[in-house]
């Protein structure tokens, strides 16, 4: 050993040198954990191993007589040797000072240093400990840096002990709750308690997270003035290195901005649904209130028409019953895009021959257009095409589209194309194409025909009658099947709407039902026998139930009864082929009451009923089906519509 080195290290011990103390000093100066080095006026003396290595240098490169500065980085040289310099002229102590040092390979790293001056035989030596904290440094800004996420954390942080003492809290918690930590350092959880939640919600916590597992939850919790918040919670416990559990975490987040919009919306909800609802029962009575009139207008006046002579009367009458139907028009494009736009329509998707359908709802249109003395031809060109859609909608459609066709036509006539074509992916669409020989739509106007209360010509000075809303009203029903309307047209020389839908190819020609292949006319008298058959009206309406005698006197014989409580009774003692049922009857019962006050009694099970009612929203027909009425009939409605029903239900019982 270095006989300079013993001395010194004689000198730090305070102990003789001898032999056996030499090698115990020797061996604890180089098997030091952190890197020694001496100087002598700023250069090397001696160094132990550790430091050779901590610098990148083997155990054979000569670091004796090196200047210390070349282990430091530039920037670091002069602010060190002021502070050894000063710390030897004042046999003072350097401790725990960062710096940095530069490797043999030049890499750089974090050191800290601890320095203390010794003099010796008339020099000062310098005893320099070094210890790489490069990893240190990276974890104490790691834990500064978690330090810091968890102090400008804008979720409240709560650590506690296995009893729900707590240990620590950020300034998020202060915030929210009002409470300084010092304030509940030490103290339960609870304090929080608002006293609206439940304890089996507590009691479910506990076992969740002292068995080890995350809790998840919503609390209404106190502040310390008083007022009330909401937070959501994650609480999970912190293990130790054994995997013990030693303390609890829980996150939370002020939710009670958040939890006054969901009650909020919940309001709007209910608000919305209650809307919802009276808009429901607005429009149903409104339909109703307004058909049943127009029944006994529309009846009455064309039951008049029928036994008039007089050209001039008859013209009078004629004008009534146009003006009664141009009325019952807009009421149902009212109340059918009021249902479209509610979002309450009901769809039900069948699928039924193209051509076959558009024949039997067009049935009575060659009449309508010969009055006018168009021609009127519906032509077939694929009859294997078959729509998917609903019905019922597809006749609204197309009897808003023909109407349009026929009042804009003033010469020439109406064409129906029946046919079928390929659309995207080499989809089968059903196809229905209506031209007319009538005015025209100039170009820039044909995207206004299918908006709500436009029309071509608009204002004072509009040249056709109509609320604008036919088509609109076509087109958003075609969407709600997945199919839609368009339009070609040139103005002076007519226009052609087509309206696709969904479609298959069916391979033959549909069949028409006994409903399609014969509708029978209101001065045809069915025989059957020499008693006629017997129905019963339910009617509220005076004039409504003389309309029914009247239109079915040539058919049958009409028993009227003005409520349920007379229906019921008359019903024990008639023997009746139908039942005619208004829907709504008063203050008392409604029709639907007596319609499961019948099908509650086996012997009725069979006996058609008939739903006759001013409520004929589009979702009505469905919900009285469902109810237990065989037929359903809207008001206002002509004789031939309820001789229709009267004839089927007649034949089947024959």
């Amino acid at each position: 050993m270095n006989n300079n080195l013993s001395k010194i290290l004689e000198l730090f011990s305070g102990m003789k040198s001898t032999g056996n103390i030499d090698s115990l000093l020797f061996n604890a100066f180089e098997n030091s954990f952190d890197a020694i080095v001496i100087l002598n006026d700023h250069s090397i003396v001696y160094h132990n191993r550790i430091f050779a290595h901590t610098f990148g240098y083997n155990d054979k490169d000569q670091l004796i007589n090196k200047a210390f500065s070349e282990f430091l980085l530039d920037k670091c040289v002069d602010r060190f040797k002021e502070k050894i310099d000063g710390c030897r002229n004042s046999s003072g102590e350097l401790k725990n000072y960062h710096a940095r040092g530069i490797k043999k390979d030049y890499t750089e790293f974090d050191i800290e240093i601890n320095y203390k001056a010794f003099p010796f035989e008339d020099k000062v030596f310098d005893i320099i400990f070094i210890r790489d904290i490069t990893e240190k440094k990276k974890i104490s800004e790691q834990i500064n840096k978690l330090t810091r996420i968890v102090d400008q954390s804008s979720s409240i942080i709560i650590i506690t002990d296995l009893d729900g003492r707590i240990e620590y809290t950020n300034p998020k918690f202060t915030e929210v709750t009002g409470y300084f930590f010092e304030e509940v350092y030490g103290k339960k959880t609870s304090l929080l308690k608002s006293g609206y939640t439940a304890e089996h919600v507590y009691k479910d916590l506990w076992e969740n997270i002292l068995a080890g597992r995350e809790w998840r939850g919503e609390f209404k919790n106190k502040k310390k003035n008083g007022e009330f918040y909401w937070e959501s919670v994650t609480i999970s416990p912190i293990r130790n290195e054994d995997g013990e559990i030693t303390n609890f975490l829980a996150i939370k987040e002020d939710i009670t901005e958040k939890k006054e919009m969901e009650f909020e919306l919940k309001r709007a909800l209910d608000s919305s649904e209650e809307a919802n609802r009276l808009k429901s029962t607005l429009l149903s009575n409104m339909s109703h209130e307004l058909r049943t009139p127009l029944t006994g207008i529309i009846g009455f006046a064309s039951l008049l028409r029928d036994d008039l002579n007089n050209i001039e009367q008859v013209e009078m009458v004629d004008k009534i019953l146009k003006s009664g139907k141009r009325l019952l028009i807009t009421l149902n494009s009212i109340l059918n895009l009021s249902e479209i736009e509610s979002g309450a329509i009901p769809i039900n998707i069948t699928e039924f021959n193209l051509g076959s359908y558009t024949k039997y709802f067009l049935t009575n249109y060659n009449k309508t257009a010969s009055e006018k003395s168009l021609s009127f031809d519906i032509k077939v060109l694929d009859n294997n095409i078959n729509a998917v859609a609903d019905e019922n909608l597809f006749k609204q459609i197309l009897m808003h589209i023909v109407d349009n066709a026929i009042k804009f036509t003033q010469k020439g006539g109406v064409t129906i194309e029946v046919d079928t074509k390929n659309g995207p992916n080499n989809q089968t669409l059903a196809v229905i194409r209506v031209i007319d020989t009538g005015i025209g739509i100039a170009k820039n106007d044909q995207e206004k025909i299918f908006r709500e209360f436009r029309q071509i010509s608009e204002g004072i000075r509009r040249n056709f009658e109509g609320s604008g809303l036919g088509l609109a009203v076509a087109k958003k029903m075609a969407n709600l099947m997945n199919g839609d309307i368009s339009v070609e047209s040139e103005l002076g020389k007519g226009s052609t709407f087509t309206i696709t839908l969904p479609g298959t190819l069916n391979g033959k020609e549909h069949e028409p039902t006994e409903k399609e292949s014969r509708v029978p006319n209101k001065n045809e008298i069915i025989h059957t026998g020499e008693n006629k058959p017997r129905i019963l009206s339910i009617e509220d309406n005076i004039l409504n139930a003389e309309l029914v005698s009247l239109y079915l006197k040539d058919v049958c014989e009409v028993d009227t009864a003005f409520d349920y409580y007379e229906a019921v009774e008359k019903l024990k003692h008639g023997n009746y082929t139908a039942i005619l049922v208004d829907i709504n009857l008063g203050s008392g019962p409604s029709g639907i009451d007596f319609a499961r006050e019948v099908r509650k009694n086996p012997g009725y099970n069979n006996l058609p009923l008939i739903a006759i009612t001013g409520y004929a929203l589009l979702r009505d027909e469905k919900k009285l089906l469902k109810e237990g009425f065989d037929y359903y009939i809207a008001k206002p409605y002509e004789q031939e519509d309820l001789l229709e029903i009267i004839y089927t239900v007649i034949k089947k019982q024959i």
